[in-house]
């Protein structure tokens, strides 16, 4: 399903797009931590701690071009005002960045969900920090730098299996 999303994920930002203007790149002030575990088992944390897998959200990107690898969100309920929205993105096999903001719901407010009104970055990244910091996750915050040049390294590495090249 979540190589179905991958797939999906960019024609979906299209078509989104001409509804209001979605948010396809995640920003520093989203930013949360990386927690040092393989994507699936922060997805299967967020799972069991009452987040579910969004796979309509937007595809989202980091600043230097990664695409996501999982979109969760956690209501209070299902017509709550308001979701975490949880981004994942898996720089390396055992490495994870967070990213998060606070929204309207989807369900709730879909027009000013697509209209992005009301966005609150810092205090979703604020929010997702003390949920992975009461988890067993192993996170730490890195530097927008270090994020960079780990984001430009994985895709480097990417093209180059791409190409039969082999990069430890």
């Amino acid at each position: 399903m979540r190589r179905f999303r991958q797939r999906l994920g960019p024609v979906l930002n299209r078509l989104t797009g001409v509804v209001g203007q979605p948010t396809t790149q995640v920003y520093p002030s989203g930013y949360v931590a990386t927690v040092h575990r393989p994507h699936d088992e922060v997805a299967a944390a967020l799972e069991a701690g009452g987040f579910t897998w969004d796979p309509l959200s937007m595809f989202h990107y980091t600043p230097t071009g990664s695409s996501t690898d999982g979109s969760w969100a956690y209501r209070s309920g299902p017509f709550a005002e308001r979701q975490l929205h949880v981004v994942l993105f898996a720089t390396r096999p055992d490495r994870t960045d967070v990213y998060a903001h606070d929204e309207c719901n989807w369900l709730r407010h879909p027009l000013k969900h697509a209209d992005e009104v009301d966005i609150r970055r810092k205090s979703g990244a604020t929010t997702m920090r003390r949920w992975l910091a009461d988890s067993d996750l192993p996170a730490r915050q890195h530097s927008l730098a270090r994020r960079k040049i780990g984001h430009a390294v994985e895709r480097l590495r990417e093209r180059l299996r791409g190409r039969g090249h082999r990069l430890r």
